[in-house]
Parts: C-alpha cells; structure tokens; sequence
C-alpha cells in the first residue's frame, strides 16, 4: 500500500513539473465571419494576369478580428480534436484555392 501511494505522489510531482505552456481554450466563434478583400494578394494574382478580386477570411473574437490563419495559429494546436479546429482547418483549405468564398459545404 504505501508503495501505490508513492507512485501516485510520485506522478501528481511529475505532472505539476510539465514545462508545456496551457494551450489557449479555443472560443466559441463564427467561422463564416466576413469576407474582405486582400489588396496584397489582389495586387499578385492581377500581376500574373488573373483578373478579379482576392478575399480573405476574418472572424471577430472577443472583439479582435484576426484572419483565418492567426485564429488557427493561437488556438489551434496541429494535432487538435476540437470540433471547431477542425472545421476551421476544413474552411482554410477550401480558402486557400482561389480565396475565401461565402459558398461552403453544408455543415461547415
């Protein structure tokens, strides 16, 4: 018994010892947000020829506006199971080919 004992001291030590810093409780968010135009990428795409506009996806947290891409980089670690990491993965991806659209699939 006191062996069980000291092993169970011996990890709560151990675990209060952890060097990780607390990973940022992702909020509860609009992932459609707004859609705005991103002059650089416009000014790009135009250079090589492709005609129209660029957009770019913000979402307003607390409000902060931060794109897509800075939500996913503060509150989403890369090997995540949150419900909402994982759809805002899901709508970068699908930003990422010709810009942000407001045409997603259901349930995103």
């Amino acid at each position: 018994m006191p062996r069980i004992a000291l092993l169970a001291a011996t990890g709560l030590l151990l675990s209060a010892c952890s060097n990780e810093e607390p990973v940022a409780s992702v909020p509860a968010v609009d992932l459609h947000g707004r859609l705005e135009v991103d002059e650089q990428k416009t000014a790009e795409r135009q250079a090589q020829g492709i005609e129209g506009q660029y957009y770019r996806r913000v979402l307003n947290i607390e409000g902060t506006d931060l794109s897509l891409d800075d939500f996913l980089n503060r509150y989403c670690p890369t090997e995540t199971r949150d419900e909402t990491c994982s759809k805002a993965l899901r709508i970068k991806k699908i930003d990422d080919v010709a810009g942000a659209t407001r045409f997603l699939p259901k349930g995103l």
